[in-house]
C-alpha cells in the first residue's frame, strides 16, 4: 500500500522531496563555532555541504569543493565567478549583453538552489576564530581607529547597524575594514 501511495504522489526513493531532518540527525558540534556549524548544517542545501559541516571543521580544500555546485550552476547560465583570497568574488559573463543586475539575479538564484553555508562559515571563522561578539569587536575597532567617540560600544554599533545609520561615511575605508575584518586577521 505504501508503495502505491508513493507512486501515486510521484515520490520514489530517487525523487522524494527533502523532509525536515529531526534535531537528532544533526551532529553534535563543539567549540566556539558549534552554533554556526549546527545552523549551517540545518540550513545546508546539499549533501556536499552537510558532509563538510558534519566534520566540525572546514579546510581550504573543502571550501573549494563546496563551491563546485554554485560554479556549475552559474556556468550553465553563462556567468563566471572568480573568488579572491579574502572571501570576496567577482561575477562576469560570457555574453556581452548580460547586465550586472541580471548576473546578480542569476547568482542569487544559484545560491538559493546550491547554498553557501560552508563558504559563509569558513570566512566567518577566519575573520573571528574565537567567535567573539561581533558588535563588540567592530565597535572596539572603530574606537581604536578613532572613527567614533571613545565611549562608543557594542550597543551603539548594534543600534547603528540595525538602522543602517553610522556615525562615519559609507566610503570610509578604515571603518569598512573594521566592519569586514574587525580583528585585523591576515588571511
Amino acid at each position: 500500500m505504501l508503495g502505491v501511495l508513493l507512486f501515486a504522489t510521484g515520490c520514489t526513493a530517487e525523487n522524494r522531496p527533502e523532509v525536515a531532518r529531526s534535531s537528532s540527525a544533526i551532529p553534535e558540534f563543539s567549540g566556539p563555532w558549534a552554533d554556526g556549524f549546527r545552523s549551517g548544517y540545518k540550513n545546508a542545501k546539499s549533501e556536499i555541504e552537510r558532509k563538510i559541516l558534519a566534520t566540525g571543521t572546514i579546510t581550504e580544500q573543502q571550501l573549494v569543493e563546496s563551491r563546485e555546485p554554485l560554479v556549475t550552476c552559474l556556468a550553465s547560465r553563462d556567468v563566471t565567478i572568480t573568488f579572491d583570497s579574502t572571501g570576496g568574488s567577482t561575477l562576469t559573463s560570457t555574453r556581452t549583453t548580460q547586465s550586472s543586475p541580471e548576473r546578480t539575479r542569476i547568482y542569487n538564484e544559484c545560491v538559493d538552489s546550491t547554498g553557501t553555508e560552508v563558504d559563509f562559515l569558513y570566512w566567518q571563522m577566519k575573520r573571528n576564530p574565537d567567535n567573539l561578539d561581533e558588535f563588540t569587536i567592530v565597535a572596539k575597532c572603530l574606537v581604536d581607529r578613532k572613527k567614533v567617540d571613545p565611549g562608543y560600544g557594542a550597543t551603539d554599533y548594534k543600534r547603528d547597524f540595525d538602522s543602517n545609520s553610522f556615525p562615519f561615511s559609507a566610503t570610509d575605508v578604515e571603518a569598512g575594514e573594521c566592519q569586514s575584518n574587525p580583528l585585523g586577521v591576515t588571511y
